[in-house]
């Protein structure tokens, strides 16, 4: 379902804590920021869009390279991401597709699927003047090329997955040091309303959440490094002393990615 988040301002927060999506309205055009995993609910977004508005989608913002923001590409023609993430899509092309394939449950929901790579890439930060101005910058974290997308005059943040609201992030390709960096620094802006990449909408606080989460992981992580192997702590996943916050084979697949890095 489609939700308002500011005049300017939807979003369509995924069920079961799938990944989330929305749209910027502008005075001529529309911006997406996102895709959904699968091109069946990418194409339900776009018809729920056209209820909104009837403007052109002028661009596709790609937050991170994960295939649950970003299989959904081939639906646009203009694309713009980090460079980090063109380039690290680019490499998984054929991991995803091999994954797909393996995906019997959803092999219908991923027929005619392409993986489209971003076409517009920038490096640190870029500006888009489109009536009010909306600023995409890159802070790492999540992902090499995790970026969030801000609309001042709404103080309105899409934040990918630099927030997870309510439940485990996902750590497979974080550099948790440099996450936490980022949401110190996005704790500086002026922001009312923030559409994370997983769960429900928030505000600032969820980046103080998420800052003593990615702390406590590294910090009891790096302890129990000193005295247990990845497999012993895996087996023992408790022994991490982390959030009840459901699906605990997330924490064990964080502390697989994570342990030969701390």
């Amino acid at each position: 379902m489609t939700m308002k988040v500011s005049d300017r301002v939807y979003c369509r927060i995924g069920e079961d804590g799938d990944s989330n999506n929305g749209f910027i309205i502008c005075d001529d055009c529309c911006i997406v920021v996102d895709t959904a995993t699968f091109p069946d609910q990418t194409r339900e977004d776009l018809k729920n869009l056209k209820k909104v508005t009837q403007k052109e989608i002028k661009f596709l913002i790609n937050t991170h390279c994960h295939g649950d923001h970003t299989l959904g590409n081939m639906y646009f023609s203009d694309i713009i991401a980090h460079k980090s993430c063109y380039q690290t899509l680019k490499e998984r092309i054929s991991f995803y597709m091999g994954y797909i394939k393996q995906d019997e449950e959803n092999k219908k929901r991923f027929e005619g699927l392409t993986i489209k790579l971003p076409t517009i890439t920038f490096s640190d930060e870029i500006s888009l003047h489109l009536a009010s101005e909306i600023v995409l910058t890159h802070y790492g974290g999540h992902t090499a090329g995790s970026s969030t997308v801000y609309i001042p005059e709404d103080k309105v943040l899409f934040s990918g997955d630099l927030l997870f609201v309510g439940s485990h992030p996902y750590l497979g390709d974080a550099d948790i040091q440099q996450w936490i960096v980022a949401l110190k620094e996005l704790l500086k802006l002026d922001i009312q309303s923030i559409v994370p990449g997983h769960g429900e909408l928030c505000d600032k606080e969820e980046f103080k959440t998420h800052i003593t989460y990615l702390q406590t992981f590294y910090d009891n992580l790096k302890d129990l490094k000193q005295k247990y192997s990845k497999e012993k702590i895996c087996e023992n996943i408790d022994l991490m002393q982390l959030p009840d916050l459901g699906k605990k084979e997330r924490i064990v697949r964080n502390v697989e990615a994570q342990y030969d890095k701390i």
